[in-house]
């Protein structure tokens, strides 16, 4: 037996009705009570329950079409062997031509029924963000909702426990930057003399004390000797006064599997280069072994880190604290320059000096870092203590 299925008189005004959403699909078992379909009228929704049960035989109007009350929009039938009418009856709305709901101004570009633009535009969501689960991937209403509950849901971050030196130094660095007032001074350097330089002695000190000279070795040297010339930057902030370190003692920041420790090499300025990068390659290998002792990271007086070597071209960075300066260094690039009216290609460096207010003023800080300009784009000064 076949039934007929209508679009409904849902009020006294009801004129015609908008298929929404079929809940069933064409060859469907329906139960009677069962909500096969959603109409949509105005601003409302509403379900049609299934009269009988049986299979949804035949759907005769798509999603987003409207329909006059009383015309048929699908047939119920016991089997789906049974014949049924196969001509689409024409509508007012088809004559006029048929008016669809995505001709108004909530047309919204991707393929979906009345009733998910409609809870699209109540929750403010984007379509195109929503998969479609209905014919040839149209959104329909149960995706939106699918869509909205996943937004809802909270989402589980991965937590990284703090490893201890990762806690002592979000603890310094917070303290530094809201205890010490920073300001910053940039230079570039022109790294030519300094790359010939240290060539031509790797292969000496190597052959002295068996570690191939860095680019560190000889910028700590640098630092060194400019902080002889200018005390004032080696020092600590207190109280009273501003205390002078008698030692240059310079910090070089070393990162080691994701984490960042500041080992020290003492009395820099009076050490030869070989035995700079002697005591810094010593530092190295027991920071990777993890075999640093309390004396390495006591002290320091002055801070070098070299963001260079992850092709950074600069860096502001924290003061260490209770230090009052830290010199950073970026990579080395080839960078056009205009010298006597001409472009030339250089070598160039970038030096970053991070310095404590209380302490230093901005002149001083910009002569301390003119002073290691000067003697790393002479390098040959540094070798005044020997190889």
């Amino acid at each position: 037996m076949i039934t007929k299925i209508v679009m409904p008189k849902l009020d006294q005004a009801m004129e015609k009705g908008t298929i929404g959403e079929w809940l069933k699909k064409e060859g469907d078992k329906v139960e009677k009570g069962e909500p096969i379909l959603r109409i949509d009228v105005d601003k409302a929704s509403f379900e049609l329950e299934a009269e009988r049960s049986g299979y949804l035989r035949k759907i005769l109007y798509e999603e987003g079409e409207t329909v006059e009350v009383g015309k048929v929009i699908a047939y119920i039938s016991d089997s789906m062997d049974e014949e049924i009418p196969e001509e689409k009856p024409i509508t007012v709305e088809e004559a006029k031509p048929v008016e669809k709901v995505e001709k108004t101004e909530e047309v919204v570009e991707v393929k979906a029924s009345p009733l998910a633009k409609k809870l699209a535009r109540e929750k403010g969501i984007d379509l195109s963000k929503v998969k479609g689960s209905g014919p040839g991937g149209r959104i329909l209403a149960k995706d939106v909702l699918a869509y909205i509950e996943s937004l809802e849901k909270p989402v589980e971050h991965k937590i990284i426990p703090l490893s201890k030196i990762r806690r002592i130094t979000a603890e310094r660095m917070s303290l530094s930057k809201r205890t010490i007032p920073h300001f910053y001074v940039q230079v570039d350097v022109d790294a030519s003399e300094l790359i010939k330089l240290r060539q031509s002695l790797i292969p000496e000190v190597e052959k002295l004390v068996g570690v191939k000279l860095a680019y560190d070795d000889l910028i700590m040297k640098a630092a060194a000797m400019a902080l002889k010339e200018f005390p004032i930057l080696n020092s600590t902030f207190e109280e009273n006064g501003v205390r002078i370190y008698p030692s240059i003692d310079i910090c070089l920041a070393i990162s080691v599997d994701e984490e960042l420790v500041a080992p020290v090499i003492r009395e820099v300025d009076k050490k030869k280069i070989s035995e700079i990068a002697k005591e810094r390659g010593e530092l190295v290998k027991r920071v990777r072994e993890h075999k640093l002792e309390p004396k390495d990271v006591r002290g320091g007086s002055f801070t070098v880190s070299n963001v260079g070597m992850f092709g950074v071209d600069w860096l502001a960075a924290i003061i260490n604290p209770p230090q009052a300066a830290i010199l950073s260094i970026g990579a080395i690039k080839d960078t056009p320059v205009v010298k006597d009216g001409r472009i030339e290609i250089k070598k160039i460096m970038k030096l970053v000096l991070s310095v404590d207010h209380r302490v230093a003023d901005g002149a001083m800080g910009c002569r301390f870092l003119g002073r290691i300009k000067e003697l790393l784009e002479n390098p040959y000064i540094l070798l005044k203590d020997g190889i």
